[in-house]
């Protein structure tokens, strides 16, 4: 059985809507999720979901879900301007995953200026020092960016290096927008195919246009019915969704009833 995931951004909205730790988790088990993937840090600063009070629920959130069998991972968005900079966000990382006892750590490393700012230097310093952080802990290290890295100027390269010390790859296959599921999975796969990480690709599980979300919530039930049985007859060994707060009812509604 593939294991099922789950992005969560902004824990605050989610555990609001919800109703808390013990709801969220609930539903969780309901949507058949082995994995919660939820964001730690920007850079160099802590995320709002580790501060204060939405800290303490984190930790307990995490807790929990060790009693219910459901891992709990970080994931950062690496800036890393310069080698000194991309040293002191790895460590920032390493910090965030033992404050949380994280079962997973996962770089959210994309093109573009206002993402990876830095270059292949700052891209070698960065995944060495996250890939030393993930030995030490014991705990695999993912790569989570652009499924089709080529596309974007400048930074297949940086991509490469970064990837090339993870475990598992999971890219953003959002397939909104693409003539079909299969269509953008297959370019991913192609895109990737470079990599000895571990292939599970992450599917939209929001509404938006032009940024591959859903055009409406039957589209999203629609296409994710259509990922699950494809990731599931490839025998990839998980896929996951982008992201709890932006899901539509019908897309838990396939997830309730689909087993993973």
């Amino acid at each position: 059985m593939a294991t099922r995931s789950m992005y969560v951004w902004r824990l605050s909205a989610v555990l609001s809507a919800e109703g808390g730790v013990e709801n969220v988790l609930s539903k969780a088990q309901r949507a058949g999720l082995s994995a919660l993937w939820i964001k730690v840090a920007d850079g160099q600063t802590p995320f709002a979901n580790t501060l204060g009070q939405m800290g303490q629920a984190f930790l307990q959130l995490v807790e929990e879900a060790k009693t219910r069998g459901i891992e709990v991972w970080g994931w950062q968005v690496p800036h890393c301007p310069d080698a000194g900079a991309a040293l002191a966000e790895a460590a920032q990382f390493a910090t965030m995953a033992q404050r949380f006892n994280l079962d997973g750590l996962i770089m959210d490393a994309e093109g573009g200026a206002e993402f990876f700012a830095g270059g292949l230097q700052e891209a070698a310093a960065y995944a060495d020092a996250m890939r030393s952080v993930a030995d030490k802990i014991g705990v695999p290290l993912a790569i989570s960016s652009n499924d089709i890295p080529q596309n974007i100027a400048n930074w297949f390269p940086k991509f490469s290096r970064i990837a090339q010390v993870c475990d598992v790859n999971f890219p953003q296959t959002y397939y909104g927008g693409s003539p079909s599921v299969q269509n953008r999975v297959d370019r991913a796969v192609q895109a990737n195919s470079m990599l000895n990480a571990t292939f599970i690709p992450v599917g939209s599980g929001y509404l938006g246009t032009g940024d591959g979300g859903c055009q409406s919530g039957s589209a999203c039930a629609e296409c994710a019915v259509s990922f699950i049985n494809l990731c599931n007859a490839r025998g990839y060994e998980g896929y996951g969704f982008w992201h709890w707060g932006g899901a539509p009812l019908s897309l838990w509604d396939v997830l309730n009833n689909t087993p993973p």
